[in-house]
């Protein structure tokens, strides 16, 4: 891995002031016109920051190895980089003694932040008063190299973590999100044996990720709806949204019929719908009561992850998201509890979850 240090520092802020943080993503185009995709580039460490309105906002980090190339220059570069990804922020870590204050002061404008290597410990210490202290599994990059690592392990489980580093971050719209990351879940659910810890950490990963998307479809349709009265209108609302519009939902369920009542099913009527429907308007409808909660619940269980891969019984840094907010830690046992179920995992999986998160969220 490039730039180890530089990341490594990235990654602890991050973690330090709470935000859901992922490694070496790589960028692809928007829409492919050939047959294979053609990377961009990659990012060094893309966060998700909790947004009272938006579920999250994202920011870039930029760890450059190049000394000779202008921080201008890498500013602008990360500007397109950054409107790539609708990120809001992005921070670059430079191999620079000094930089000109106008490079600077042009990047600020930009949305962008230029920081000398040896600039960085002081920008983070200074705006997280927790930077520097190792607080939690997520934060060390040897288990990100562990979970890089699942795909050389488990050849049948690649795709999952190619899904997990890259593909999910390239999807714009979080209820697209949603549903691809139950089919990836479902897709390998042949393939994930709950005996083994990576497996399991695996799921909570995908989890995590599935939990992040739910929260922001969550907070679109709190933002229109506030608490939709009657059960009908929730369904109808989550419907909608999930499928892209009531014009787009209409022809995809149009199509589902066709394809059903082809096949001779006794469901050819059924409308298109997540699998496990009630439970998961039900996790909607709970998640509603506190969608701002709902922003800290990706990282406890990603946390919990990290502490699979890690072979630990430390759970500090989990109990303490959970102690800080409750129905964060409740929303993420829901969330499995759904997840987990519909995607046809074993019952093991749950019931190791189960186990894990419960006790967290004892006082």
């Amino acid at each position: 891995m490039k730039d180890r240090d530089q990341k490594a520092k990235a990654l602890k802020y991050a973690v330090s002031k709470g935000w859901f943080p992922q490694l070496e993503v790589d960028v692809h185009p928007p829409k492919a016109l050939g047959k294979r995709v053609t990377l961009l580039t990659d990012l060094d460490v893309l966060v998700s920051v909790p947004d009272d309105f938006e579920g999250f906002r994202l920011v870039v980090f930029d760890c450059k190895t190049r000394a000779d190339e202008s921080p201008i220059n890498r500013a602008l570069w990360l500007r397109g980089v950054l409107d790539r990804m609708r990120a809001a922020q992005g921070i670059s870590i430079l191999r620079k003694n000094a930089i000109e204050l106008d490079h600077k002061l042009v990047a600020t404008k930009l949305g962008i932040i230029l920081l000398a290597e040896d600039e960085f410990d002081l920008y983070a210490t200074t705006t997280s008063k927790r930077y520097g202290k190792e607080l939690a599994h997520v934060g060390n990059i040897e288990l990100w190299d562990k979970l890089f690592g699942l795909k050389e392990r488990y050849i049948p489980l690649g795709r999952a973590v190619d899904f997990s580093r890259s593909i999910y971050w390239m999807i714009d719209d979080a209820s697209e999100a949603c549903r691809k990351t139950l089919a990836m879940i479902h897709e390998i659910r042949g393939e994930l044996d709950p005996a083994k810890e990576d497996h399991i950490a695996l799921a909570f990963d995908l989890a995590s990720l599935f939990s992040r998307a739910l929260a922001v479809v969550c907070a679109y349709i709190f933002n229109t709806y506030l608490h939709p009265k009657q059960q009908a209108e929730l369904e109808s609302a989550v419907r909608l949204l999930l499928y892209g519009g009531r014009e787009a939902y209409e022809h995809r369920n149009q199509l589902y019929r066709m394809v059903k009542e082809s096949k001779g099913s006794e469901f050819a009527d059924s409308d298109l719908t997540l699998p496990e429907w009630p439970r998961f308007i039900q996790l909607v409808r709970q998640v509603l009561d506190a969608p701002n909660e709902v922003t800290s619940t990706p990282l406890i269980l990603r946390e919990v992850a990290f502490k699979y891969l890690a072979r630990s019984n430390d759970n500090t840094y989990a109990k303490e998201l959970c102690t800080k907010s409750p129905q964060a830690g409740r929303f993420a046992v829901l969330c499995i509890g759904y997840l987990f179920k519909a995607a046809k995992l074993p019952s093991e999986f749950l019931e190791k979850g189960e186990s894990m998160l419960l006790p967290l969220l004892e006082k």
